[in-house]
């Protein structure tokens, strides 16, 4: 069984969202440093996971410029599918659960990179 996400980690992710802080790389490379910590010092798989979604986001935007409608894409599944992970922690929903909401947020970016031209 992994360890679970740490009420601050779902904490500082919300207020992540809140900030609007996606576009902005060093707020992006501090949450990602942030899950990183958390799976090195707590054991928590789940937020490593999160940390090498978001870091392919960081990835990209070192490769060349987002286009908008590229972002807008991002932004559809980034904020509603954190919210999804969000809210299975605070619920206290099985790992099971959490761990496909991961995956579905995954899946559907490593899609949208793929098909970009």
């Amino acid at each position: 069984m992994m360890a679970a996400v740490r009420t601050e980690v779902v904490d500082a992710i919300e207020a992540f969202i809140r900030d609007g802080s996606l576009w902005d790389a060093d707020h992006l490379r501090a949450i990602i440093d942030r899950l990183e910590a958390e799976q090195r010092d707590h054991d928590d798989q789940f937020s490593g996971q999160l940390a090498r979604f978001l870091s392919s986001i960081h990835m990209r935007m070192q490769v060349a410029e987002v286009p908008p409608r590229l972002a807008v894409d991002i932004e559809g599944i980034v904020y509603p599918r954190l919210w999804k992970v969000m809210e299975a922690v605070r619920d206290g929903l099985p790992d099971g659960e959490l761990r496909t909401r991961i995956e579905v947020m995954k899946r559907r970016l490593s899609r949208l990179f793929a098909e970009e031209r």
